[in-house]
């Protein structure tokens, strides 16, 4: 009896333990990695609104999403945000990707925000907000709010 026991405890152990890899590696390789690509030698603040009517999508590479960033440091789109490992480059007038060091990012946070939207009325949206710059530019941008 303790035998059968041992087995059937063998058994469920071993049935979890591959659900749990299985369920864990799916996560794991399913998940959104962004790219932000943002015009070369930009210093200042980044902000990209999420679910904006009449806004394009990110373009997709792959499982990549990807944020090309204007000169105004406001990107708009259609999609929801989603969760998902971070790269940051600028990008040069030959469409070079150059990467941009993380020491160069600072303050990223998902939040909410009020902004005026195109019909000209005041909606809380999701945004994506980062600064990138020295520590000096970054200095320089705090005393000046």
């Amino acid at each position: 009896m303790l035998k059968k026991l041992y087995v059937l405890y063998l058994v469920v152990f071993l049935g979890i333990s591959i659900a749990a890899f299985v369920i864990g590696n799916y996560g794991i390789h399913d998940q959104k990695s962004h790219i932000y690509l943002l015009p070369d030698g930009y210093t200042g603040w980044v902000e990209i609104r999420y679910e904006q009517e009449g806004s394009p999508p990110l373009i997709r590479e792959g499982k990549e999403y990807v944020h090309l960033i204007p000169r105004t440091g406001v990107l708009n789109t259609s999609d929801s945000p989603t969760s998902g490992g971070m790269e940051f480059y600028y990008l040069d007038e030959q469409g070079k990707r150059n990467k941009i060091g993380l020491e160069m990012i600072r303050t990223q946070a998902m939040k909410t925000k009020d902004v005026l939207t195109s019909k000209g009325t005041q909606e809380q949206v999701s945004v994506n907000v980062f600064f990138v710059g020295t520590g000096q530019q970054w200095n320089d941008a705090k005393s000046r709010n």
